[in-house]
């Protein structure tokens, strides 16, 4: 009894306290802080909810904060923070410092803490308070990577945002010292390649400098531009603990290492004059050593850095612990915020700990001589850290790297920091990596989508994350195409709780989509390889990786896909028999011998399955009996037994009908597009739309007359929209070798993928960002093209666009066959309700309800006395639309019923 007592007193305190959190935040509008003055921001999230803080109250909660060293892994500190969705995550708090003790205590109020995610435990928030107020970066593989930065300059309002929905104009470029092609081929082919962490923690001593502008840029920013010499050391410093708190978060969590500023740091932070070339990174990296060894002295530090705001990023491979210790700059215009930390420094970092650059395409900043032959695993730009997304106009996954390694660069890494790379302090931080199992070898049909099946334990019981990765090298066409025998065909995701992966996403299967620009399902024999990170996330003192790999041969056979039903929105009657059939492909043969099926039937749009035939015959036909439920959204899906392929019917509704109507609006606005300095959008047509219809599928044809398609950014606003952030980018600079054409194109996301030479034929590609988002929304009002020019010389006009807007009507069926004088009443009703007619029969009369998503609430038999008056009463039964299919014998009456 006293330990059941101290549970619930102990939990209602970790209640109590997660509660009065909320008393730190409060919601706020643009509207009522407009009149403050906003921080400057390098880059603008799309999305974003605004909070005001309370600072000093959550200060005075961070003074009992444990530090994370001596803490054991237990905090009483709980404190909550915003997400991107507008609610709040409770955390178990501890000091994390970013500065070695001494340079802590001459600067008191510069701190960083870690945190632990107690209703997400997959959760980790790295953050800073400073005289910049309060900065985080919350890691979770259920939400993502997300922020809270700074909003107004006062302190008081924060800008809380999700990593993917970042948009930035980069320019940033990197270069790696030393021959990486011939390193890096050497540890892909090293049978001793460290592929799993060794239980340590390790502490690398940072030494980072900045050059007087990087100060200056700082300094101004804090308003100090007349500050002491100390007040502005501090504000750099502020900076700087900033960045390497989030730059820490990453290397924490993928490899148990920790970054610390030297003791007297300040000595290399420099407000008036320097001995650094701020804009030259050939020059600024030779002057990098120099300089810091002058200042702190090559024994007294492990790696050094320096950052400035030009020439951007240079960095010598394997250099820490080495007399080139120092050999890694990262400049940048704006340094500052999620791109700087993420892309830039620790993409530099990684460089200086033996990681070289994963992209595989060739546009932009991706070159040949910045490419490393043998890492180049990722397709087009690439989108991990060691990539370089954003920066590659034609072949760019994304604008932003997510904030994840690949294995390739954990591996890199981690062998450096075991062999040549070893001078940190390293403790023993009890925590084992997990063990990871990718599952079998196999060979499929080409063609046809599969999913990559992996486990792992953890003999600590952490929250486990997955992380499935290609790693093909060779160099082939980008992006991807379905016919390429070599090279990366599949990007990478962030870390998932979910331990498979379908290829390609299920959302685009769904789609019908087995070719999506950057997971491209291979249409010719080959073979790919495949690599299963798992991550613990270990908090407060590093996480532990392991990787297991496994092999994807397509046969030289397929494609295994559903003919029957063949077209989508097709009419199934509950209870009637039918014949689902599939081209076997020869998959009972060819390396594949897959002899049996399973056959499973999704009614809630491919959210989840239930099995209606197993174990099946491979034979291409099978019978099925539709059950009794009904939903306009149904899937069949045939998969493998023993194997990892499958096939996905399109959409099948049972108990509904599906019609389908389709309407384009076009303008005509003949405007001229005029570049604009610095680059902005322009709204250069609109298009009215009448009709108020729930979108299905939305489809933008444009007509351009320019000089240099590849100087445009075209994008689409919905009606109401008036932020940036909300525009749709169908086209981005995405065809570099192109230097004059016109632009007669549509953008649909069942198009081909963007093929430059066939942009002013009038042929259908799919858009940068899909369209699906406007799925659902509403049609009506003002549909805005907004393009940008990024170039004066070159000009042109927006001849004509439309939208091909599409809206689905399902109408559910009220089938009868007999039952006389049938009635149910009252409708609507509070979920009692009757249901009255005569029956000719000696069957027992079942009568079965569901909801509208297809969940069966309700099912009973009656006897059957010839005259049927029956009551029926669900108990505690949600509000909602539900389903009565009433069954006497072969005849049937079914119904829809409103509960209020």
């Amino acid at each position: 009894m006293k330990r059941q007592l101290l549970f619930v007193v102990s939990a209602f305190c970790i209640f109590a306290s997660g509660y009065a959190q909320s008393s730190l935040w409060s919601k706020v509008s643009e509207d009522k802080i407009r009149m403050y003055e906003k921080t400057e921001r390098a880059s603008q999230p799309q999305k974003f909810e605004l909070f005001s803080l309370d600072l000093a109250a959550l200060k005075t909660k961070l003074q009992t904060a444990p530090l994370r060293d001596n803490s054991n892994g237990n905090s009483n500190v709980v404190i909550s923070f915003p997400n991107p969705q507008g609610n709040l995550d409770s955390y178990r708090i501890f000091e994390s410092p970013v500065m070695d003790a001494a340079l802590a205590a001459k600067y008191p109020g510069i701190k960083s803490y870690i945190g632990k995610g107690i209703e997400d435990p997959t959760a980790t928030i790295n953050f800073t308070v400073t005289l910049f107020g309060l900065h985080t970066m919350t890691l979770s593989a259920k939400t993502g990577t997300s922020y809270i930065d700074t909003y107004t300059k006062d302190l008081n309002n924060y800008i809380v945002y999700s990593r993917d929905g970042l948009t930035t104009n980069r320019t940033f470029s990197c270069m790696i010292e030393d021959d990486h092609e011939q390193v890096s081929g050497k540890m892909i082919q090293d049978a001793s390649l460290a592929l799993a962490s060794d239980g340590k923690y390790r502490v690398f001593r940072l030494a980072m400098a900045c050059t007087i502008e990087y100060a200056a840029y700082h300094v101004n920013a804090a308003g100090l531009s007349t500050g002491t010499l100390a007040q502005k050391k501090a504000a750099v410093l502020a900076a700087m603990n900033v960045t390497m708190n989030r730059v820490n978060g990453l290397y924490e969590r993928d490899m148990a290492m920790h970054m610390n500023l030297v003791a007297n740091n300040d000595l290399i932070i420099f407000i008036d004059s320097d001995n650094f070339t701020n804009d030259n990174a050939n020059t600024l990296i030779n002057e990098s050593q120099t300089v810091i060894d002058a200042n702190i002295g090559l024994s007294n530090y492990d790696i050094g850095h320096t950052v400035s705001t030009g020439g951007g990023g240079l960095a010598q491979l394997n250099s820490p612990c080495t007399n080139n210790k120092a050999r890694g700059i990262t400049g940048s215009p704006a340094p500052v915020g999620d791109p700087y930390d993420i892309d830039y420094v620790a993409h530099e970092m990684g460089h200086q700990f033996g990681a070289t650059h994963t992209f595989n395409g060739i546009g932009g900043n991706c070159t040949t001589s910045t490419r490393s032959n043998a890492t180049a695993v990722e397709p087009g730009s690439g989108n991990t850290i060691m990539g370089y997304a954003g920066i590659c106009p034609g072949v760019d996954v994304q604008n932003n790297s997510d904030a994840h390694f690949h294995a390739v660069s954990i591996a890199q890494m981690q062998t450096f920091v075991n062999g040549a790379g070893s001078c940190a302090v390293t403790t023993n931080n009890g925590n084992a990596a997990p063990v990871v199992n990718a599952g079998a070898d196999y060979t499929i049909p080409y063609g046809t989508a599969f999913i990559l099946k992996g486990s792992a334990t953890d003999t600590a019981g952490e929250s486990l994350t997955y992380c499935w990765e290609q790693t093909d090298t060779q160099i082939s066409t980008q992006p991807p195409v379905a016919t390429a025998t070599t090279g990366p065909n599949f990007r990478s995701f962030p870390p998932s709780s979910n331990p498979n992966r379908y290829m390609p996403r299920f959302q685009d299967v769904l789609a019908g989509n087995l070719v999506p620009t950057w997971e491209v399902v291979p249409n010719a024999a080959r073979t790919m390889n495949f690599a299963l990170t798992v991550r613990d996330n270990k908090t407060p003192n590093g996480g532990q990786t392991n990787r297991d790999n496994m092999v994807v041969t397509f046969a030289n056979t397929g494609p295994f896909r559903i003919t029957s039903p063949s077209t989508a929105d097709v009419s199934w009657t509950q209870g009637s028999s039918q014949t689902v059939t599939w081209d076997v492909a020869g998959t009972t043969a060819n390396g594949i011998n897959t002899a049996n099926v399973n056959i499973l039937l999704s009614t809630d749009d491919g959210a989840t399955f239930t099995t209606l035939v197993a174990n099946t015959p491979n034979d291409g036909s099978q019978v099925i009996t539709v059950p009794n439920v009904a939903s306009p959204k149904c899937r069949i899906m045939v998969e493998a037994v023993g194997n990892i392929f499958y096939a996905l019917s399109k959409n099948i509704a049972i108990g509904y009908t599906i019609s389908t109507t389709c309407n384009t609006y076009t303008a005509n606005p003949n405007t001229t597009i005029a570049a604009q300095n610095p680059i902005a959008w322009q709204i250069l047509g609109q298009v009215n739309v009448p009709d108020n219809v729930t979108i299905s599928d939305l489809n933008l044809a444009v007509n351009i007359s320019h000089t240099k398609i590849n100087d445009l950014y075209i994008g689409l606003l919905k009606p109401g929209a008036t932020t940036v952030g909300e525009i749709r980018i169908v086209y981005q600079q995405g065809c570099s070798a192109l230097t004059t054409s016109n632009m007669v194109t549509t953008f649909d996301d069942a198009g081909v993928a963007l093929a430059c030479a066939g942009i002013g034929a009038n042929n259908t590609y799919k858009p940068l960002n899909s369209l699906d988002v406007f799925n659902g929304q509403s049609s009506a009002g003002n549909w805005r093209l907004v393009i940008a020019d990024v170039a004066a010389a070159n000009n042109g006009t927006l001849n004509s666009f439309g939208v091909n807007i599409c809206s689905r009507t399902e109408t559910l069926g009220s089938e009868s066959f007999g039952l006389q004088d049938f009635n149910i009443y009252p409708n609507p009703n509070n979920g009692n309700f009757k249901i009255e007619f005569n029956s000719n029969s000696n069957n027992d009369i079942k009568v079965v309800l569901h909801d509208i998503r297809g969940r069966e609430i309700f099912n009973k038999s009656y006897q059957n006395s010839g005259l049927f008056n029956q009551d029926i009463q669900l108990n505690q039964v949600q509000s909602g639309i539900y389903i009565v299919s009433v069954l006497d014998g072969e005849r049937k009456e079914v119904r829809k019923i409103v509960v209020e």
